[in-house]
């Protein structure tokens, strides 16, 4: 097959940290995904990633994935995983739009971002975060919230989406306080919190304004329970990050229970010596089987035919989320997970070591846990 050319998909990476860099495992889950389905014959020519990773909003700029993207159309990417961060999805859309060539696959969780060209696999919602954490929350015996919410676009949606659900859920929230999307000096905040004496502490936004928080209520000597949104996922990353988020409870991915991805862990540690049991390198390996379905059915095999078989996917079974999670897309369906449980509830433990299963919007799932 050397005289054919590989299909191209691109990857627009918004996000890098602290050092520029992002997460080393993500390549090789997708192109092990795309590497299996060449040998099943389910796709005929190889396929190509082409990267182009940038630090968009929040501690970048809109322009740099912008231009990404761009460049990502002109390397003749048929299709294109990101941007992952609601900011800049809001923001390209219009470009994606207005091209009308090349579909994206976005994890971002602002549904306004949402068209004919913009696909979302979202990893959270913030129209449904709110609803499942509220309810873990009343579940864990909390009856009064004090939130704190990210002064941003995201901080901004979330605030509105989870002032419905804590009243849905029986939860009455005591104060409202704002906090900047970045890092910064939380003890005002955290003061105002404490004033209101609510159950927990709820945090809505990107993530970063979580940095500190636990440090400035052990000054204060007040550590109610605390829950966030898939800001929660950053405990994976580092122990920086799990010290950081140490005793919170937060919406995750990764459910060790569910078998598609653990059959896919098997498959990755036989290829690549390791075994990532969190959920990006899951989430990858769901996002590779989208491009691949649609890339095996495209007639032809063009961003518009890309775009018209992503529409055709229905009920692919999911490696994220709990077991029986599903994924789908529709002419106007744009969110592609199934099934309530495609956000889990994990708690880091107090050591700040590792994150468990904690609940579902279903239930606990190993009983009730006391905070202390």
């Amino acid at each position: 097959m050397a005289d054919v050319t590989p299909a191209r998909i691109g990857l627009l990476i918004d996000y890098l940290d602290e050092r520029g860099k992002y997460d080393a495992n993500i390549l090789p889950a997708l192109q092990l995904v795309a590497d299996e389905s060449l040998e099943r014959g389910m796709v005929e020519r190889p396929v190509e990633f082409v990267v182009r990773a940038v630090q968009g909003l929040p501690n970048g700029t809109f322009r740099a994935v912008r231009d990404a993207f761009h460049e990502l159309v002109e390397a003749d990417a048929l299709v294109i995983f990101g941007p992952w961060v609601s900011e800049n999805g809001v923001a390209l859309r219009r470009y994606v739009e207005d091209l009308a060539q090349v579909p994206i696959i976005t994890m971002a969780a602002s549904e306004s971002m949402l068209g004919e060209w913009v696909f979302g696999l979202p990893a959270g919602s913030m129209e449904e975060e709110p609803i499942i954490m509220a309810t873990v929350a009343a579940l864990d015996g909390c009856r009064t919230i004090g939130l704190v919410f990210e002064d941003s676009l995201i901080g901004r949606e979330y605030l509105r989406t989870t002032r419905g659900a804590c009243r849905a859920a029986g939860l009455t929230i005591t104060d409202e306080v704002a906090i900047p999307q970045v890092e910064s000096d939380k003890r005002a905040a955290m003061f105002a919190l404490a004033e209101g004496k609510p159950d927990a502490i709820m945090h809505v936004g990107f993530g970063l304004g979580i940095i500190g928080m636990n440090a400035v209520l052990e000054g204060i000597g007040w550590m109610p329970p605390r829950y966030t949104t898939t800001a929660f996922e950053f405990a994976a990353t580092s122990q920086w990050w799990r010290e950081q988020l140490a005793g919170w409870i937060g919406l995750d991915q990764y459910d060790e229970r569910n078998q598609t991805g653990q059959a896919f862990l098997d498959r990755f540690e036989r290829a690549h010596g390791h075994r990532p049991e969190y959920f990006f390198p899951l989430y990858c390996h769901d996002v590779a089987r989208l491009m691949m379905t649609a890339l095996a059915d495209a007639r032809p095999l063009t961003g518009p035919g890309v775009r018209e078989a992503l529409e055709r996917i229905k009920m692919l079974p999911a490696a994220t989320g709990a077991p029986g999670t599903r994924m789908r897309f529709g002419k106007f369906i744009r969110h592609g997970w199934v099934g309530s449980e495609f956000l889990v509830a994990r708690r880091v433990l107090p050591d700040g070591s590792v994150s468990v299963l904690h609940a579902t919007i279903e239930g606990h799932v190993s009983g009730p846990v006391v905070h202390r």
